[in-house]
């Protein structure tokens, strides 16, 4: 303060300028549980953010019309350019999904619509996985193995596995279905070494139930499925990529899977698993004739 003896605050100019307020004018940020329901104006809050806020909390309470119709006017006034634009599509399409009457022909357009706008190994995780689902309402089983057979390439998860056996009996080989729980029960038990917490809980009633599942059935059937089924499965890619961390799963460099290389996939899982696919030749020359990813 020496080297600026004759220096002095004008308050009333600070004020001024920074917009002070005295403390009966202060009104705090509401964030309250529901804060995001009500229709006053939250300054500090991007409208998009808030919109998002809202559908999410209605699909919560399984009012899915309600939280689609909020998400296309997210898609309709802000989705329309980068990541975001993925973003949107993509929570219209799962709001969608969650409407049982919702009609199937709309939701094919739908994911018609999303998938020119995926742009990086996560979306592309994501769309496969809305494939599954999309193709399971339909029925267009070549397409839903073919989405699951893609899902295990990017993550051999259980959860995939245990999906394939939806697939009509009529479709299945004497061994997929038994084959597929298997691959499941074993990749439980794999997880389960590297889990921890809650996490840890969730795999254990996982792989009990998976396990019961097989009890049921003969024990050398089981014993030829876990041998069978005990391989890895191809990845999805000819470097590193699809081993990353998933905090690293928005990478785009070399990470998408092209044609060549989800034929290259199928050819592979059919090569490895010819067990399990035993008697499904029709249905592994519809998915290998698919011409789209």
């Amino acid at each position: 303060m020496e080297c600026f003896p004759d220096f002095e605050l004008d308050e009333v100019e600070q004020k001024e300028k920074l917009g002070w307020i005295t403390p009966g004018e202060y009104k705090a940020e509401d964030n309250c549980d529901g804060w995001f329901m009500r229709d006053e104006q939250h300054a500090l809050i991007d409208k998009r953010e808030l919109l998002s806020q809202r559908a999410s909390y209605l699909n919560r309470l399984g009012r899915h019309e309600k939280a689609l119709e909020i998400h296309e006017r997210i898609k309709r006034d802000y989705g329309h350019k980068g990541g975001f634009r993925f973003m949107s599509e993509d929570a219209c399409l799962s709001s969608a999904l969650m409407i049982s009457s919702y009609p199937t022909t709309s939701i094919l357009t739908m994911l018609d619509s999303l998938r020119p706008t995926v742009t990086n190994y996560g979306d592309q995780l994501q769309y496969f996985t809305l494939c599954s689902k999309v193709y399971y309402r339909s029925g267009d089983w070549p397409l839903f193995l073919r989405s699951l057979i893609f899902l295990t390439s990017y993550l051999d998860m259980a959860d995939h596995w245990e999906e394939m056996t939806k697939i009509p009996k009529e479709l299945q080989g004497p061994n997929f279905s038994i084959g597929c729980l298997a691959k499941a029960c074993l990749l439980l038990q794999f997880q389960l070494g590297m889990s921890r917490g809650f996490v840890t809980r969730k795999l254990k009633r996982d792989e009990e139930r998976t396990r019961k599942i097989l009890a049921e059935m003969e024990r050398d059937k089981v014993v030829t499925a876990r041998r069978e089924m005990d391989k890895s499965v191809v990845k999805g890619s000819a470097n590193d990529d699809l081993a990353r961390p998933a905090h690293l799963c928005r990478w785009t460099e070399g990470s998408l899977l092209t044609m060549p290389s989800s034929l290259s996939i199928l050819d592979s899982f059919f090569a490895n698993y010819s067990w399990l696919l035993e008697g499904m030749q029709s249905l592994w020359m519809q998915m290998r004739a698919i011409d789209r990813l």
